[in-house]
């Protein structure tokens, strides 16, 4: 980590202002306290003047207070900043918004970005993402394929009840994203090179059948003795991600 880059305002002016936009969109009072205790500025959150008031009311100056956290933490201990920047609701949106300043600052390149579940997406797919998320943070990608083969197979079973395409309740990770391309009408129409996209959404299948394999026999979901290696875990993890936001970017679900 690069911790010099952070010290530099001007360099880390579009990184406080990703950071601070995820926190307003999706940061509790409880996310708060965590955040205190883990960085040592828990009393300093906890007597700040508006932070936590502003935030259960709704008040205007909800973001300016987010602001002079960040301010406060970049000034006493870029640390905290750090923590922030590796916070669960915070990194999927800097991978997002700003790649480059993940990468300038150490952060493994070549990542997609991590999946933000839709309104709609069930409590077992938004608590599977999340774990995912995490364990590819502290455990590396091999400890998050069984996640996101959880989190994906629910999406995609989530996805058919949505569009009235009948799939068994049994039916596996394979067998509903096959439903799902053949009958779902946003993929029946894939634009003017709608043979080679197909192609491609064909491919799709071949990486979740591996998904289901790789699960069972190369994850941590199971007591397996060979599990996949950090590089293809990371292909794996890379490759699911490519699938969820095309899917999700063409049927909205």
């Amino acid at each position: 980590m690069n911790h010099e880059l952070l010290e530099d305002s001007a360099w880390r002016g579009p990184l406080m202002l990703a950071m601070q936009r995820a926190i307003l969109a999706e940061f509790n009072s409880t996310d708060w306290h965590e955040l205190g205790y883990l960085t040592g500025f828990h009393d300093y959150i906890r007597g700040h003047a508006r932070l936590l008031r502003s935030l259960g009311f709704g008040d205007d100056d909800y973001g300016s207070c987010v602001f002079q956290v960040l301010e406060h933490f970049a000034s006493n201990d870029i640390r905290a900043l750090v923590a922030v920047i590796d916070h669960l609701k915070v990194r999927p949106n800097l991978e997002r918004e700003q790649p480059a300043k993940l990468i300038e600052l150490g952060y493994q390149a070549g990542h997609v970005p991590a999946v933000l579940p839709t309104v709609s997406a069930s409590e077992v797919v938004r608590r599977a993402l999340a774990d995912a998320d995490h364990l590819l943070l502290t455990s590396g990608a091999p400890s998050a394929i069984d996640r996101l083969h959880t989190a994906m197979h629910g999406y995609l079973k989530s996805a058919c009840q949505d569009g009235a395409i009948a799939v068994p309740e049994s039916a596996t990770l394979t067998q509903a994203y096959k439903a799902l391309r053949a009958q779902h009408p946003a993929l029946q129409s894939l634009g003017e090179h709608d043979s080679e996209i197909g192609r491609i959404l064909g491919s799709f299948a071949s990486v979740l059948d591996a998904l289901n394999t790789l699960r069972n026999h190369g994850s941590v979901a199971h007591p397996n003795e060979n599990i996949v290696e950090r590089a293809e875990g990371e292909l794996v993890v890379n490759a699911v991600r490519t699938i969820f936001h095309y899917l999700s970017q063409k049927i909205r679900s």
